[in-house]
Parts: structure tokens; C-alpha cells; sequence
């Protein structure tokens, strides 16, 4: 190798992006071993960016210097062999008191994050993601979201936090938000922290470093439009009317386009979409909110509470017309769950596909590639509603 083939092209910045497949890249720690223009460079634990998708490796900006740094003091020693073992940084930034464990290197090596003024305040501090659910359960906060992985926590006018959840299904927030919140919150959000996995790359950094809002998947429209709506309802009834459990969000996650169609993936895209969207409503709270508004519902489900409830307050809209895809989706499961006769389930799968718009013979990517939007359409319209 050739010392000049370390130094970056004319106005090349390394990003996060891989060169040839564009996934976002992971920081790693491996051994550098090469002759560099007549010098023998061994250099273990050197910070390295890796493609989890293509497995190209690349050398973070920071690293490059220290291998030509390595070079240039050798040459001037007139030695032709160089061999060092990197000890990682340890760095308390100091921007809080409490211990939070995380990982200078991140700050320092990963593409985007180190800054000029406030130095340390892009460092990835990561969590377990049921961090979440005191969030989300505790009436005096919000957990909410853009996407299925990059959303926002707060408390009225306290405080308003980002965060993301990276590929492994970590959360992860930035030191110096962290930093702000008051110390109880950073002792609560301590007792979940967990070491870094050096793994940023997410709609939350694109988002947060890049400014790059990319045409987002349906099922994260989906999603939003969810969380949207659940604000909507608090706002009008004071009361969380679904909860994000943790199955719930890795559900939400977890779900996409079905690649192929058979009973077996029928019966998960359906289970999947119908825990998140229909069961994760909270029927008590649903009962409590109508027993408030003088209405009777214990004899009914959380699908008809909610069509009641929102009656309630909206009686001159069609609010049945506008829930239809939330009964078309716990019709689908139905169908696709294989409780009751073959007859009925066909039966049922038929009247699905009637109220979609669909043809007789439609299959499961028609199906999927309609409800989805459908769903997402019935909660802009709730949400209206409500407003």
C-alpha cells in the first residue's frame, strides 16, 4: 500500500453510508497489517467501519491520520517496522453525574457525530428498548412516533427527547440530550443502559445527522398514523387508550411486505398486524372513558367501544364507515387463523376481499398492499374526527 492511498480523495468526507450497497455501516475494532510505502504497520484494535450487509470495511477518518501518523514518525526514525496495540478511549465527556456506560470511540470515529462545540454532546448512549414502557404507561408522558424506530419522549413542556432504536433492537439517545432531562429521569433510564454495540446506522441518525427524510415504508406511515391517533385520543379523553408493550413493538418492527404466500405467512401478517392495531387497545380504559360519557359498554368488545366512544363525541359522522378496515383486518385473522370450518373460513376471506375492492381470487400481497394503507386511512380519519 501506498502512504498516499490512505489520504482521502479531494473533498471525500467518510459517511455512514457503504460505497456499494449504501447500508449504514457499524464500528468495529480489528487488527491493521500492511506495507505502507516500506514500512511494516502491525496495529491492533484499530476503530474500522463494517458492513453488516456486504461485509466492505473502512477506515473512519480518524483512523486513516493515525496510520499516516504512524508512517510519517517512522520514516523520521528511519525505521521500516511499526508495531502498536491502540488502547480504546474512556472518556467522561462530563456532561452528566450520573455513570452512564458508553463509548468515546463512537463519538469519535463514527461518521457525522463529532462537532466543534459541545463536544461529546453525539455520543450514543443505549438502552434496553422496555425502556419504553414506563414511558408509555405513566399518564404524565408520551412516548411517540414517526416511524416503527424513530420517535420521541416527553412530558408537557419538561422535556422533549429523541430517540431511535437501531437494528439489533437497541435503543439509543444522544449524551447531551440525556444530559438535560432531570436527574431522576437519567436515574431511571441508567438502570436500563447497556453497552454499546457501535450499531447507529437507523432513521433515527439519518434523521438526526443527515437531515435525510427518505419516502418512508407504508407500514411506518402505518405506524405513525397509529401514534397520531392515540395523541388525538388523549387530547380529547385525558386517558391512554392503548399501551406499547413490548411485544407490541417488536411486532410493529418486526412486520413487512410478505415475500411469499402460504398459510403459514397468512396466519404471522395477519397475527402481526392484528396484535398492534387491534389488541393493543386498552378495552378497560375504553369502558372507563365511555362510563365518563354516561355510555354503557361492558357488554361490548374494544373495536365497538371505540366505535361507541368516538360516536360519542361525533355522532353525525359515519364512524362505522371509517373504522371498516380495523373490522376487515380481525376479519383477515379470522380467516387466516384456521378456528372454525374450512367453509366459513373461505366465507369470511371472501367478504374481506369484497370490502377491500378486491377480486375474488385475490391473494395475500393484494390483500397486504391494501389494508395496510386502508388501516392507515381509518386512523387519519378517527383522528380527525377527534381533533
Amino acid at each position: 500500500m501506498n502512504v498516499a492511498d490512505l489520504f482521502p480523495s479531494s473533498g471525500k468526507v467518510q459517511r455512514i453510508y457503504c460505497d456499494k450497497c449504501s447500508t449504514h455501516l457499524d464500528l468495529s475494532f480489528s487488527d491493521f497489517e500492511d506495507d505502507v510505502s516500506g514500512v511494516h504497520i502491525s496495529l491492533s484494535g484499530l476503530p474500522v467501519l463494517v458492513c453488516p450487509s456486504c461485509s466492505s470495511t473502512y477506515l473512519p477518518d480518524r483512523s486513516r491520520f493515525a496510520v499516516i501518523e504512524l508512517h510519517r514518525q517512522a520514516v523520521a526514525k528511519k525505521s521500516n517496522l511499526v508495531t502498536v496495540t491502540r488502547n480504546k478511549t474512556a472518556r467522561d465527556f462530563g456532561f452528566t453525574k450520573i455513570p452512564f456506560q458508553y463509548d468515546s470511540d463512537d463519538y469519535n470515529y463514527i461518521p457525522g457525530l463529532t462537532r466543534e462545540f459541545d463536544e461529546g454532546f453525539l455520543t450514543p448512549v443505549f438502552f434496553n428498548k422496555e425502556v419504553l414502557i414506563k414511558y408509555d404507561v405513566h399518564p404524565s408522558y408520551r412516548a411517540t412516533f414517526a416511524s416503527r424506530t424513530y420517535g420521541s419522549i416527553r412530558q408537557g413542556n419538561d422535556f422533549d427527547i429523541p430517540f431511535g432504536i437501531n437494528r439489533n433492537g437497541r435503543l439509543v439517545m444522544w449524551l447531551g440530550d440525556i444530559a438535560r432531562l432531570p436527574e431522576n429521569e437519567q436515574f431511571y433510564l441508567r438502570s436500563e443502559n447497556i453497552p454499546s454495540d457501535h450499531s447507529i446506522g437507523s432513521e433515527f441518525y439519518d434523521g438526526q445527522i443527515e437531515a435525510k427524510f427518505t419516502d418512508r415504508p407504508p407500514e411506518d406511515q402505518l405506524f405513525e398514523q397509529r401514534s397520531l391517533f392515540l395523541e388525538a385520543c388523549f387530547s380529547r379523553f385525558g386517558e391512554k387508550l392503548a399501551h406499547l408493550e413490548k411485544e407490541v413493538l417488536d411486532r410493529a418492527i418486526s412486520i413487512r411486505r410478505p415475500v411469499v404466500d402460504t398459510p403459514a405467512e397468512r396466519r404471522n401478517v395477519a397475527d402481526a398486524l392484528n396484535k398492534v392495531y387491534l389488541e393493543s387497545l386498552d378495552n378497560k380504559a375504553l369502558e372507563q372513558v365511555l362510563s365518563k360519557l354516561g355510555q354503557d359498554a361492558a357488554k361490548l368488545g374494544s373495536l365497538k367501544r371505540l366505535q361507541k366512544l368516538v360516536e360519542t363525541v361525533a355522532p353525525m359522522e359515519d364512524i362505522a364507515g371509517a373504522m371498516s378496515p380495523l373490522y376487515v383486518l380481525y376479519d383477515l385473522r379470522v380467516a387466516y387463523s384456521h378456528l372454525g370450518s374450512e367453509e366459513g373460513q373461505e366465507e369470511k376471506l371472501r367478504f374481506v376481499r369484497e370490502r377491500l375492492g378486491l377480486a375474488i381470487g385475490a391473494d395475500l400481497f393484494a390483500i397486504y398492499d391494501t389494508i395496510v394503507p386502508a388501516l392507515r386511512g381509518a386512523f387519519a380519519k378517527l383522528s380527525e374526527v377527534l381533533k
